[in-house]
């Protein structure tokens, strides 16, 4: 059984500003290297692909060669959106059973979050990490209250996801032909009427959007790297 892993890296980062978020230093490395040095360390994964910004492909490149892989790690171009870069990044798979699909502005995730997320794969054929909100979550029209939503029912999704490869593709092939758009690859997964398994997310798995979102990454990131040096 082959496991490969799919690394989005191509976003523009546009509310952040600061460029491609893939290549934003967190202290003292990119969200790329984090991202790509999280699949070399887990042995489940044989091969890696980094969709990476077209306009930087070189400077990712360098980023993912300054690791010194031990995998086969090969960067292509993205696309204009994140679903057609993940399309893009899957049709350099070819072969692979499963599929770990990660967003690079998602640099906490860890090797144990990768193994839940691939195990519930392995057996239903799809999963994603979710974590209940803390807040009472409300539907609006403008400013206007509509209703209040059951938070039981309700998830934050997060990456890694994982997928049989053969049924990411098949969904995302559909997609492109429907002109549907979804949020993440879960979303095409389900309206292509597969079942996804939700399994635990992590609470530190946090998502670079915002300049706030960098000084929390970095704060959290700073700790969790004295620790282990202690």
């Amino acid at each position: 059984m082959e496991v490969a892993a799919l690394v989005a890296a191509a976003g523009l980062g546009t509310r952040l500003g600061r460029g491609s978020k893939a290549l934003v230093q967190l202290n003292g490395r990119t969200t790329l290297a984090r991202a790509v040095e999280l699949f070399l360390n887990l042995d489940e994964v044989t091969r890696i692909v980094v969709v990476g910004p077209p306009a930087r492909l070189d400077s990712a490149s360098a980023e993912v060669a300054a690791l010194n892989p031990r995998k086969p790690v090969s960067v292509c171009p993205g696309g204009d959106s994140r679903q057609q870069s993940v399309r893009a990044g899957l049709m350099c798979l070819t072969g692979a059973d499963y599929v770990l699909v990660h967003d690079a502005a998602r640099p906490l995730a860890s090797a144990a979050l990768c193994r839940r997320v691939l195990r519930a794969a392995i057996e239903s054929g799809a999963a994603f990490p979710g974590l209940p909100p803390r807040d009472a979550v409300k539907r609006v029209e403008g400013s206007r209250l509509v209703e209040s939503l059951d938070r039981s029912r309700i998830v934050l999704a997060q990456t890694p996801q994982a997928f049989s490869y053969q049924l990411l593709l098949k969904a995302h092939f559909e997609a492109h032909e429907t002109g549907l758009v979804g949020d993440d690859d879960a979303q095409l997964v389900a309206a292509a009427g597969h079942l996804v398994t939700v399994v635990e997310g992590e609470p530190t798995n946090l998502k670079l959007t915002t300049a706030e979102d960098l000084e929390v990454l970095e704060a959290v990131l700073r700790e969790q790297e004295a620790a282990a040096s202690s």
